[in-house]
């Protein structure tokens, strides 16, 4: 009688495991008939986010290693300082931001992630303004790193 009883439970068990258990078969990349169930849609590109915010990403990192070797090469100059004031607390701002995405994320911490990414936007900017304030009114930054690598 005990084994009657545990037979209908191991035959669910055994269907349950086995539907889980699928293989995916073959997959349609391409196909002349729209699907009808389970359709993906994906969504317009954002130029904030996805492909164009890591070619942004990209594009500001790469665009360093040839200011600062011209900077090393020409000395001072107000085209590196310029670019240099704009292109490094860009790359920064991406790098605090991928660390404030990653670590206090909107789900994890809503009220932190919102006080930090306005912390990150308040400081970038107001570092955006003393790189315009110092390369203006100042020595600029690439007469600055050189005075301090001497000194």
């Amino acid at each position: 009688m005990s084994f009657r009883l545990a037979t209908p439970t191991l035959r669910s068990t055994a269907r349950l495991m086995a539907l889980r258990q699928q293989p995916m078969g073959l997959v349609k990349i391409h196909s002349s008939v729209p699907a009808k169930v389970n359709a993906v849609v994906t969504p317009p590109a954002d130029r904030v986010q996805g492909s164009y915010h890591w070619d942004a990403e990209r594009v500001l990192s790469v665009a360093l290693v040839p200011l600062v070797g011209s900077q090393l090469a020409l000395g001072a100059s107000p085209v590196t300082d310029t670019l240099l004031g704009v292109v490094l607390p860009l790359h920064i701002h991406i790098g605090f931001d991928s660390c404030i995405t990653d670590y206090f994320g909107p789900r994890k911490a809503p009220v932190l992630n919102k006080v930090m990414n306005a912390a990150l936007y308040g400081s970038t900017a107001a570092t955006l303004f003393a790189c315009y304030h110092f390369n203006t009114n100042d020595i600029g930054l690439t007469e600055f790193i050189a005075r301090v690598w001497t000194a």
